[in-house]
């Protein structure tokens, strides 16, 4: 028996070609009485449709297109109410029938007790592939049959003898099943992990293209989504924090203001500094004792930063209790700000006109800090953001 499904007019017909002589479908159409096939779809003669091609197939009309959805009719189905497939989703028999008699849809009406909708874009819907897993995890006739293969060995196995050990057959089934159910799922966190930082790449190559028109604020906020997507350790970011610093003034202490202070997930305070991407914001052009030095801009930044770790460290468990409080309603439930060798994110600048010995010098200047800060241009991110995507391209997932 052969069931297709052909959907390019109006209507939705079921192709059957028997694989024997079909007497009993030719009585039954001729006596005017219903029937079924493979125990789901209930068709009687007002379903058929004469072949013109007669090439020994039955053609049954099962159902319309209504607008986005293929409607199949609730009398061929036996449901209560017609099933709505949207159309993205194709009409194939494993949607339908399992094991070649389990209808599908007739269980899931009894079990839901509504009309049954297969869709991303409707409410009280089945998404897509949310109904792809379910079909994916229904147990085919070979994993029954060892199913219950091992249950009857776990009774005879306390009576007789030498009896046939099927229940490590069935375990060993299920683990190949689950492990492809698996990989599956690895290969749809791979896509969208593909499609996540082709699109931060995109946008983070256009904010370099039209950097002039963003204002500091604007920059560092669209900055910002980009690297907290790019380092997920990263749970909260709260701007303008104000810290005490006891060494401006003898007497009495005064506040410097951090720019952004990140939170990682276990409640670790770290500082990031982002400044818009002016090319010559890095190295000197010409030589001091035949080294390229830091330009004022980097070396302002860092010194900054430097003093924002410094205070932090000096503002110690009294500052835990004070931002914890403070910033209560900002951070996850349960979470309590720690002030632990805080370190600093510093954004700046370009390295792509930077030559060779440039390039070496600066790479000496970012090692020199990295014990508290990760020196971190936008090229860099770039060039991070191109070896995630190759990473996650298909050529390397063995797909």
């Amino acid at each position: 028996m052969q069931l297709e499904f052909n959907s390019s007019s109006e209507d939705i017909v079921l192709d059957y070609t028997p694989t024997n002589q079909p007497d009993w479908l030719e009585d039954k159409l001729l006596n005017n009485e219903p029937f079924s096939l493979k125990y789901t779809f209930h068709l009687s003669k007002s379903d058929h449709i004469p072949n013109a091609d007669d090439d020994g197939s039955y053609l049954f009309m099962i159902g319309k297109i209504d607008g986005q959805y293929f409607r199949i009719n609730k009398h061929v189905l036996n449901t209560q109410y017609d099933v709505l497939i949207h159309k993205s989703c194709n009409l194939e028999l494993k949607y339908f029938v399992v094991n070649n008699r389990y209808s599908v849809f007739k269980r899931l009406d009894e079990l839901a007790n509504q009309q049954i909708i297969i869709s991303d874009s409707e409410e009280n819907a089945i998404p897509i592939l949310e109904f792809r897993k379910i079909i994916k995890s229904l147990p085919t006739s070979r994993e029954l049959r060892l199913y219950v293969e091992s249950r009857m060995t776990n009774v005879l196995s306390q009576y007789l003898e030498g009896v046939k050990d099927s229940g490590k057959a069935y375990e060993q089934y299920r683990s190949k099943r689950e492990i492809g159910g698996m990989n599956n799922q690895f290969k749809a966190i791979h896509d969208y992990e593909l499609f996540k930082y082709t699109s931060l790449l995109e946008t983070l190559q256009h904010m370099l293209s039209n950097f002039s028109n963003y204002n500091e604020r604007q920059w560092q906020k669209c900055i910002l989504e980009i690297i907290l997507l790019l380092y997920p350790k990263y749970i909260e970011c709260i701007p303008s924090v104000k810290i005490k610093d006891y060494y401006s003034n003898q007497q009495k202490a005064t506040d410097r203001e951090i720019d952004l202070m990140l939170i990682d997930s276990n409640g670790y305070i770290d500082v990031i500094e982002i400044k818009k991407p002016e090319s010559n914001y890095i190295l000197s052009t010409g030589k001091y004792r035949d080294n390229f030095t830091p330009k004022r801009e980097l070396s302002g930044t860092i010194m900054q930063v430097e003093k924002y770790l410094f205070h932090l460290m000096k503002w110690g468990s009294e500052g835990e209790k004070k931002l914890t409080k403070k910033y209560k309603s900002q951070i996850p439930f349960g979470i309590q700000l720690k002030i632990s060798n805080p370190k600093a994110v510093v954004i700046l600048g370009r390295d792509n006109d930077l030559d060779k010995s440039q390039l070496f010098d600066f790479e000496i200047i970012k090692r020199k800090y990295t014990n508290i800060m990760d020196i971190i241009t936008y090229d860099d991110l770039i060039r991070r953001l191109e070896k995630l995507i190759v990473k996650f391209s298909p050529r390397n997932n063995n797909d």
